[in-house]
């Protein structure tokens, strides 16, 4: 059992590496060669990039990994991708009416590129969480491959100087993006069509139930990254884009480590979603936790001890005791995104991710008011230290809603076992 977890945890570390490591590139290339303000454009138009993205998602990572692990029904997928063209449309339409009455500074081209690229992250997302719910963690690593050397390339034109224009860098990031989602829809054409044939009635994919069910995965993952990019959205609002820019800087440091909580939740609810029993669901989540907290834990150890090294060669300046001091509170801030993580895989499993989206709703609200609070006396430290206390604050919350959950869950299975007799 511990052998197939770390087989297929690897298998996603390798995958999920070479897309955000190829991202961690692009952003450290960009934050070398721009200028601040550039750099401070590029920030916020990426930003809301990653905001669009679990938007248009609307909760396939955890929703489709869970029920493809328990049903592995290409229904769902179907009805997922459906669901996300819709919501882009719809962002698309809002997009066109801000840019009418705003008079915002910014192109319009910029907000489009954050809409398409967020769209095109949406569907790989689904596509790949699906047939990670299936087991099939091996075909994301065939499309990443192909991903990760053509944004080899793009890092290799900025750094070099060729490109540094943020309008065509993005245009770039857009194009390369569509590699994986070819990919991913070439593997499932075949269930596609196969689904296509024999179905009843299409209109059920994107039925209101289509879209309940999906409801409180959507609601979490948006405030989720909301809570994540909580600092920069502030930082763009209260203080200015150069700042927003340094802020960046200090989180591209230690974006590698990002993809740790993502690389072993996916491959842990898969392997929880299918243990029916609560007990061995208990016992298989806390094994599990045992070894590999501790393990994941080590990179942002090392990150803390290195960086006064790192920092400077790097990004190419020097590391004051301001951005010391910036740099060890993001670095505590991720690694409690990461202890985070499994008590939300927990909660999934025992099926209760509305508790889930509750708990992230309560603390993005929290940490919003914080920000708030400071207005304009916002700067990159101040936001740095919110930005801890919510991570916190959300641990704290779902520790509870987990032995809360886990109770119940267990009182649930044992008046049915005593049904059944």
């Amino acid at each position: 059992m511990k052998r197939d977890f770390l087989r297929k945890m690897m298998s996603n570390s390798v995958a999920q590496g070479l897309n955000f490591g190829s991202r961690w590139l692009l952003n450290l290339a960009l934050a070398r060669h721009m200028l601040e303000t550039e750099f401070g454009i590029f920030s916020f138009v990426y930003m809301l990039a990653n905001l669009f993205f679990p938007t248009i998602a609307f909760g396939v990572n955890f929703y489709l990994i869970h029920h493809a692990a328990s049903q592995q029904n290409i229904r769902h997928l179907l009805s997922s991708l459906i669901i996300s063209v819709l919501v882009s449309i719809a962002l698309l339409l809002g997009l066109v009416g801000y840019s009418n009455v705003s008079g915002d500074p910014l192109p319009f081209e910029l907000y489009l590129l954050s809409l398409l690229i967020g769209a095109s992250w949406a569907l790989n997302q689904a596509l790949f969480c699906y047939l990670k719910g299936r087991q099939d963690f091996a075909s994301e690593i065939q499309s990443q491959l192909f991903n990760g050397m053509a944004m080899l390339l793009l890092v290799a034109l900025i750094w070099f100087g060729w490109t540094d224009d943020t309008a065509t860098v993005l245009l770039l990031l857009l194009l390369i993006s569509l590699v994986p989602l070819a990919f991913g829809v070439h593997k499932l054409w075949p269930e596609f069509i196969s689904w296509w044939q024999l179905a009843d009635n299409v209109t059920d994919l994107w039925h209101w139930r289509s879209w309940r069910a999906r409801i409180s995965y959507a609601w979490h993952d948006m405030f989720a990254i909301y809570l994540t990019n909580i600092p920069f959205i502030f930082l763009a609002i209260f203080s200015t884009l150069t700042e927003l820019g340094q802020f960046r800087k200090a989180f591209i440091l230690f974006m590698p480590v990002t993809l740790l909580p993502v690389v072993f939740s996916q491959v842990l609810l898969a392997k929880l979603s299918a243990q029916p029993a609560i007990l061995a669901k208990r016992s298989l989540f806390l094994r599990n936790m045992l070894w590999s907290l501790p393990l994941l834990s080590l990179p942002y150890l090392v990150l803390i001890l290195t960086c006064p090294w790192l920092y400077p060669w790097l990004l190419d300046e020097a590391l004051t005791p301001q951005t010391a001091t910036l740099t060890s509170l993001v670095v505590f801030a991720l690694w409690l995104t990461l202890v985070k993580t499994y008590f939300e895989v927990w909660i999934t499993a025992l099926g209760l991710n509305h508790w889930r989206a509750i708990s992230v709703t309560l603390v993005a609200l929290l940490g919003s008011g914080a920000y708030v609070v400071i207005n304009h006396g916002l700067n990159p430290e101040s936001a740095a230290w919110v930005f801890v206390g919510s991570n916190a604050l959300a641990v704290l919350f779902l520790i509870g809603l987990s032995l809360r959950g886990y109770f119940r869950a267990l009182t649930k299975q044992a008046t049915e076992n005593i049904e059944k007799q």
